[in-house]
């Protein structure tokens, strides 16, 4: 059982212990959205056609989404965590979940050119549109986008029935976002997007909102959700294959495309080690399919490769310099973030994977002053291991609009 599904569950186990009455009435909701920064300082890129996608870094949003639960959400679980310590020691401090990002476009407009999407199936709508937490204290969260639940397909939050709120609950929402961002700053540098699809249910007895799980027919309607809404903005394997025989083969010869040819455009991987099997059935080497996988290593497949944990050193770096494009995360559950502890971060960004995830990107500094940043306008710099001075300069990594 994941860490998610435990919590879910430990939450509506203790919920049993807290009377409905005695919960407090919802305070007036905050805003959930932030002032859009204007760029003041375009500039027009050079030597772009120099280097390649796989030669640049970029720092972005880990759960790009994500509005922390109401105040009282993060309550019952951790009295959940004080009622059954010895399940709940594991699992991390509930209020790791208190973390809010800015919209999408407040994100691109701030330089953020990578981020992180949860998705959920839900082919026919309102499957999530009453998360069994919020129900058993009868609490109508203000903030809850039960509009866009009710809509079929699919649906982007954290973890069913305690943690759904989000900035856009459909990933139609998003990916239109995204698209309007796009067609208004021609030729920005790549977007890349990490999808992790979610299928976790709460074991029984506990009955929670049913999840369906990602079958080929989902796996099918995912990619087709992705071209529609992006389909002439994608960098797709096929298009980095080639004519090659398999991805890492393209990746040996001829390499990823140059970051002027990717300019514009967006890359979707597939977060899910578990799933790579199914995503590849019938589709070697990824033939056909929108996403990258991020655990093929040493695979006809393998052109991205998951390594969270920045400790990882030694091996994301040998992995960067074979070539491959690399995702970590800066941070985890708020732990660095609050304690403005910039280890994790220091060695994630020297290891020069390509794809930095943080809690506390460029835009959204901790109030201790824990921040991820490179302090330039567009969250992106040359990469430090697999560029020099004068191969890479500042100017082949910045926008004209």
């Amino acid at each position: 059982m994941g860490r998610r599904t435990l919590w879910a569950s430990l939450a509506i186990a203790a919920s049993g212990m807290t009377a409905a009455s005695c919960i407090p009435p919802a305070p007036a909701p905050g805003p959930t959205t932030t002032t859009t920064v204007v760029d003041p300082l375009p500039q027009n890129p050079v030597g772009d056609d120099a280097i390649r996608l796989n030669q640049v870094q970029l720092v972005g949003s880990h759960n790009s989404y994500h509005v922390a639960p109401d105040a009282r959400v993060i309550e019952v679980l951790k009295a959940a965590a004080r009622a059954f310590p010895g399940i709940a020691g594991g699992l991390g401090d509930p209020s790791s979940l208190d973390y809010t990002h800015a919209s999408l476009p407040d994100q691109l407009a701030a330089g953020i050119r990578t981020f992180e999407l949860d998705v959920y199936a839900d082919p026919t709508g309102r499957r999530f549109t009453q998360p069994k937490l919020n129900a058993l204290f009868g609490f109508n969260d203000p903030e809850l986008d039960v509009a866009s639940l009710r809509e079929p397909g699919f649906k982007v939050f954290h973890i069913v029935d305690v943690d759904q709120r989000s900035r856009c609950a459909l990933l139609t929402t998003c990916l239109d976002q995204l698209r309007s961002w796009s067609d208004a700053h021609p030729g920005h540098l790549p977007v890349i997007i990490n999808i992790e699809l979610e299928e976790n249910v709460l074991p029984p007895p506990l009955v929670g909102s049913p999840v369906v799980p990602f079958s080929e027919a989902q796996l099918a309607a995912l990619d087709a959700q992705l071209r529609s809404s992006l389909g002439d903005r994608l960098i797709t394997p096929d298009d980095v294959r080639g004519d090659a025989p398999d991805l890492r083969t393209a990746l040996a010869t001829t390499g990823w495309p140059t970051l002027r040819q990717a300019r514009g455009k967006f890359l979707f991987f597939l977060d899910n080690e578990a799933k790579r099997d199914a995503y590849l059935a019938g589709h070697p080497s990824l033939a056909g399919r929108v996403m990258f996988t991020s655990s093929g290593e040493g695979q006809p497949d393998g052109a991205i490769v998951k390594v969270n944990d920045p400790t990882e050193f030694s091996r994301i770096r040998s992995l960067v310099e074979a070539g491959y494009i690399v995702r970590t995360r800066a941070d985890a559950d708020l732990v660095e973030v609050r304690r403005n502890d910039p280890a994790h971060r220091d060695l994630a960004l020297s290891s020069g994977a390509q794809i930095v995830h943080s809690d506390a990107p460029p835009n959204e500094p901790a109030p201790n002053g824990y921040v991820v940043t490179f302090g330039t306008r567009v969250a992106a710099r040359c990469n430090p291991v697999t560029t020099t001075a004068a191969t890479c300069g500042a100017l082949a990594v910045v926008e004209a609009n």
